[in-house]
């Protein structure tokens, strides 16, 4: 008789909208559909930095289905002077945060030549990115960097 009551309460409260909180605290609720499970931002766009006699590498590594915006990201000297360098062109998008603009996907790579480093100089890397149906808030990463070798 209780297995009965069992399948009965389990089907009444199956009838109970999800917002309510009772079907996922019996374990109840179906799974999210996977497309709505979202990547931390640190795997989603992965930061990898080199130092190196031509100059700071950075090279961003990015997740499949997610993109880096060009006009979000920057590289900003502290105590350090840069020798020219500019961005590469991204592909062309358009999407409900920015409208049209151009973005990166897969991966970015660019060499950013030092020309003058103080002892305690870094590099500030700002960046944001998208995914469908999430935009990450604006990052900041900071880049210590070592005294140059003459």
């Amino acid at each position: 008789m209780l297995r009965p009551l069992s399948l009965s309460l389990a089907a009444a409260l199956a009838a109970i909208p999800a917002q309510a909180g009772i079907l996922e605290w019996l374990g109840l609720a179906p799974e999210p559909a996977q497309h709505t499970r979202f990547l931390p931002v640190e795997q989603a766009f992965v930061l990898n930095s080199e130092q190196t006699p031509a100059g700071l590498r950075l090279e961003f590594t990015i997740a499949p289905g997610y993109y880096l915006y060009r006009h979000r990201l920057s590289v900003i000297p502290d105590q350090v002077r840069f020798g020219d360098w500019e961005l590469p062109a991204g592909t062309p998008h358009e999407d409900e945060y920015f409208g049209k603009t151009q973005v990166y996907y897969q991966g970015l790579e660019l060499t950013i030549p030092l020309q003058q480093l103080e002892p305690e100089g870094r590099v500030d890397i700002r960046y944001q990115g998208c995914t469908s149906g999430l935009c990450y808030p604006p990052q900041l990463v900071s880049i210590p960097l070592a005294p140059l070798r003459e």
